[in-house]
């Protein structure tokens, strides 16, 4: 399979146009919120100076907090992943830890 180029556009689109998150700006970060089953969750969380596009890290750090693994995220960004599916395995995966 091809190697994908994310871009923090890319990212941020996926945040906000597929899952309905919430963008935060007004702090060190960008942060994205998402309303899940009547409770907050902090699904995101970009850099101000991160541009163009994302390195390996970058994709490595965002993908970690919704539990995916980094080609599971970036089949998210890029759409070859349903909404169903990466919120399955995030509910999965974030079970583990609570």
């Amino acid at each position: 399979m091809p190697r994908i180029r994310l871009t923090v556009n890319d990212v941020v689109n996926a945040y906000i146009n597929k899952l309905g998150a919430i963008q935060d700006r007004s702090g060190d970060h960008i942060y994205f919120y998402l309303d899940f089953q009547g409770s907050e969750y902090t699904i995101g969380k970009l850099s101000h100076s991160w541009g163009g596009t994302l390195g390996d890290t970058q994709v490595l750090m965002v993908a970690r907090k919704l539990r995916l693994q980094k080609r599971e995220f970036e089949r998210w960004v890029i759409c070859d992943m349903e909404n169903p599916e990466m919120l399955s395995i995030w509910q999965e995966r974030r079970g583990a830890f609570i």
